[in-house]
């Protein structure tokens, strides 16, 4: 007998560890970059819905602002601005009764399309003061 002896033989098993570690390692990783991907698509999404609010509060407290009859002579067609790095469109529909005007804001992201969001204006128009007269 050998002073020396040598073990088993293991080439072809250490060859098979590395393919099934390579294996294990290479799934890891792809559900890392899944996660990845879905993390920044969501901080993508948030960050257009923050800003879409901001738009949203800016237009929406201009138009309270505004006098009732500029309001009633304001233009609704479809305006593209951009505010920052968030380019938008504004659309505006318009109802006018006797003493009101209701106006709806949408403000369509030009990123994406689907995240569109609107609010409701109402305005009515102010009441004359009874002791004046011909004011």
């Amino acid at each position: 007998m050998s002073v020396l002896s040598r073990g088993p033989r293991r080439t072809n098993r250490r060859l098979a560890e590395v393919i099934v570690a390579m294996t294990f390692l290479s799934i890891v990783l792809l559900s890392m970059a899944r996660m990845s991907v879905v993390v920044s698509k969501r901080g993508r999404t948030n960050a257009i819905s923050a800003k879409r609010t901001f738009v949203m509060i800016e237009e929406a407290n201009k138009f309270g602002a505004m006098p009732y009859d500029t309001l009633a002579a304001f233009s609704i067609s479809n305006v593209t601005k951009t505010a920052g790095d968030f380019t938008y469109t504004r659309r505006l529909a318009r109802t006018i009764t006797s003493n009101r005007i209701t106006l709806k804001i949408a403000i369509v992201p030009t990123a994406d399309s689907t995240m569109v969001d609107s609010e409701w204006v109402n305005r009515s128009k102010p009441a004359q003061p009874p002791l004046c007269a011909g004011c």
